[in-house]
């Protein structure tokens, strides 16, 4: 540090010494009294620097450089900095010379190595903003342009980037930059929409014309119970027969059946069926528990997959291709059949 404070000293010590030939960087020629005003106060801030007040030196030089912006009082900014040991705002301070047009080239090597010396005790974050017109923010440091903060430095590992700009939506995002490393942190501003006018629609209306409800009525939801019928066809034993009962939405997709089994045999039924998607149409899965009577109690368990029609809220048609296994046939029943279905369900 003792090395990097001498290096400092003399590049301080330049820039007060060729106070009297400082030229301005703005566009406009400013004001006599700016420039008189700076060479005072930029000799006030030498005194206070020689006298190691380095916050009433580093205060005076930002006051004549708010008044007249050169390249040579950010020298006196950035060195004081430096002996205040506010490494990253030092380094800032240095690279803004460095970027500045006016800066003086027979320092920009000497500057150079004080900023790389400063580098390994800080991050650096490498900024592209879009657009490059934008001001970011990093924590709660002053606004900057985009362009002026393209490297950044900070003392912080962990910091936050904030971006803004008139139109645009403010962005806010975290970086982790570590000490002597380098960051890239990319932020892209979205442009705020512009508001849609409203569409004003001119309203004729006849006074002796009957007014009419323009409202729909929302459509009531079908009711829970409902009574089911069912034809099946037992392919491979050539028979039929048919399911009347009880049907029962459990939600919205679930269904629960409680049936009697007419036919050459009777018999009973309870199942249960999934809907797979909701709407007009829908496929949906079965299965259940078929019982009947011949020459004893026969037991067997059924899946299906088809789809349930609604007609409206009252009506649904049901469509099933089902596989039925009996667990006890009798000697002349195949075991495994294929019994499609179809139905109907009403509810009030």
């Amino acid at each position: 540090m003792r090395h990097l404070a001498s290096r400092c000293a003399i590049v301080l010590v330049g820039s007060i010494g060729s106070i009297g030939s400082i030229e301005t960087v703005a566009a406009q020629p400013a004001p006599p009294t700016d420039k008189t005003d700076a060479k005072a106060l930029l000799q006030s801030g030498l005194k206070l620097f020689t006298a190691k007040d380095y916050l009433g030196a580093l205060a005076v030089f930002r006051d004549a450089y708010a008044r007249f912006p050169s390249a040579k009082i950010l020298l006196n900014i950035a060195t004081t900095l430096t002996r205040l040991e506010r490494k990253a705002d030092a380094a800032n301070a240095y690279q803004r010379y460095l970027d500045a047009p006016d800066h003086d080239p027979a320092k920009q090597a000497e500057v150079t190595k004080v900023l790389a010396e400063l580098d390994r005790a800080v991050g650096t974050l490498e900024l592209t903003v879009s657009p490059d017109d934008a001001e970011v923010q990093i924590d709660d440091d002053a606004w900057l342009a985009s362009k002026a903060a393209r490297r950044y430095r900070v003392a912080r590992t962990d910091v936050v980037v904030r971006a803004r700009l008139a139109g645009y939506k403010s962005s806010e995002q975290p970086a982790h930059v570590g000490v002597g490393e380098q960051r890239a942190v990319a932020v892209a501003l979205v442009v705020i929409p512009a508001p849609l006018e409203p569409v004003h629609v001119p309203v004729v209306s006849d006074p002796a014309a009957p007014r009419v409800d323009a409202r729909v009525p929302e459509e009531a939801s079908r009711a829970r119970f409902g009574a089911l019928a069912q034809a099946l066809v037992d392919v491979p034993n050539r028979g039929g027969a048919a399911r009347v009962g009880l049907t029962v939405d459990v939600s919205d997709r679930v269904q629960a059946q409680a049936m009697a089994l007419l036919g050459g045999t009777s018999g009973g039924y309870l199942g249960a069926s999934v809907a797979l998607l909701t709407g007009a149409i829908r496929p949906i899965v079965s299965a259940g528990l078929p019982i009947f009577i011949s020459n004893g109690a026969r037991v067997a368990i059924r899946g299906a997959g088809g789809v349930e029609l609604l007609i409206n809220r009252h009506l649904s048609v049901i469509v099933e291709l089902g596989v039925e296994h009996v667990f006890n046939p009798e000697m002349d029943v195949v075991a495994n059949t294929f019994i499609p279905a179809v139905g109907v369900a009403g509810r009030l």
